[in-house]
């Protein structure tokens, strides 16, 4: 009996230390399978002790009870690797930040220590909701273990106020969004917006980066969550999704300010997957006419661009001249941070790697580009030690983009 209660939780841990990549079914539905373990590895850890620890306490213990209690030790181990991977993405991401900050410093730049090739970099501290920065090392790190194993579902802290299924174009049901703001918040330092994915057929606000909505506006920022027209194939919906985004910028220039938004405010578009995509082409079609019907004279320059496990590839080959991020200028890029995850089997790594190339051989402003070990598709959903590790490192990548009010050149 004990070894077959421990088969799903050790299928879990075999697909999320090795994923089924083709054919597509079979790696999606390993994905879903492998899900449990690969972002909630001490949990599925100790449901695995105490069945087995249950089992074991009864007598007499059996020839099956211990190989029950063999298949729950190599489980066990398997998930201690998958915990690993989740914290070497704190590494990862320092690495990433650091090596941003080496290019945009040049190659004459040096720590104060006198190391070439190091900068110093203004980082906030991971709860300060006031936005003072400090120097801090990536020794000093610290994964908030209680979030992980109490609160892996991020609910909305009590200084955050909600304001939900607001609209921002004709449609409300297709144009709607949710607001989050700090209480007492009366004037926002900055916008956040945020992309659901879905493959663009799919999804609704507040479904992923939760936490990350929720720590920008305990920071002042005004955190927003949007969805778009969705539609039966992503082709079939461009460009009209990407419309519907500028629509919301255009919405926050007008009417921002009676939510406590400033007109001016600097803004920062993060997305998810598809929602990824439509955030790259966001910062990198400003002002083009062509996605902003009726709007053509409104500003929607972004202060900063935020892609998680995204697809970057064209969505069709009737529209792979306007579909294709890489296909846009990168000159006029305001400063874009990328993550993805190296065992991402729905978009693979390889299309943020395109985009970075494109990114980073035109634009003037900072390209922070990401690979976290054995990260999977959805990695924003709960709060694991990696999403922890990735709200920090964004803490670091927006809050002088609020502070300074930099806006991307036009």
């Amino acid at each position: 009996m004990l070894p077959l209660l421990l088969v799903p939780p050790a299928l879990s841990t075999a697909l999320a230390l090795s994923p089924v990549r083709a054919p597509f079914p079979a790696a999606a539905a390993g994905w879903a399978i492998g899900l449990p373990a690969l972002e909630k590895p001490l949990h599925v850890g100790v449901g695995v002790a105490a069945v087995t620890a249950t089992r074991l306490a009864r007598r007499p213990v059996t020839g099956t009870d211990l190989a029950g209690a063999g298949l729950a030790a190599l489980t066990c181990a398997g998930l201690a690797v998958v915990q690993a991977r989740q914290l070497a993405a704190h590494g990862a991401l320092e690495r990433a930040f650091d090596e941003s900050a080496r290019a945009d410093a040049g190659p004459g730049a040096s720590a104060p220590d006198g190391r070439p090739g190091s900068v110093p970099v203004d980082r906030p501290e991971p709860g300060d909701a006031g936005g003072a920065t400090t120097t801090r090392s990536a020794a000093r790190h610290r994964t908030p273990w209680r979030t992980v194993l109490l609160q892996p579902w991020p609910l909305r802290p009590r200084g955050v106020e909600a304001r939900t299924h607001l609209a921002y174009g004709p449609d409300a049901r297709a144009t709607r969004f949710d607001l989050y703001t700090g209480r007492g918040t009366e004037s926002a330092r900055g916008v956040l917006i945020h992309i659901h994915g879905g493959h663009f057929r799919a999804g609704g606000p507040s479904r992923e980066s939760r936490a990350m909505l929720f720590d920008h506006a305990l920071r002042g920022w005004a955190a927003i969550s949007t969805t778009y027209h969705l539609s039966s194939t992503p082709e079939a919906g461009f460009p009209q999704h990407l419309v519907d985004v500028k629509r919301l910028i255009r919405w926050i220039r007008t009417e921002g300010p009676a939510h406590g938004i400033p007109a001016d405010a600097p803004i920062v578009v993060a997305g998810s997957s598809a929602g990824a995509h439509i955030a790259m082409m966001t910062a990198l079609t400003a002002g083009d006419p062509r996605f902003q019907p009726g709007f053509e004279d409104v500003d929607t320059s972004l202060a900063g661009a935020i892609g998680l496990y995204g697809y970057y590839g064209r969505l069709g080959a009737s529209t792979k001249d306007l579909s294709d991020p890489v296909r846009h200028p990168a000159e006029g890029a305001p400063p874009i941070a990328i993550i993805h995850g190296t065992d991402d089997m729905y978009t693979p790594v390889k299309g943020s790697r395109r985009l970075v190339r494109h990114l980073r051989g035109g634009s003037s402003n900072p390209v922070v580009y990401a690979e976290l070990p054995g990260a999977q598709h959805g990695f924003d959903a709960v709060q694991s030690a990696r999403y922890l590790a990735v709200i920090a490192a964004l803490r670091r990548f927006t809050e002088p983009l609020a502070g300074s009010g930099v806006m991307s050149p036009r």
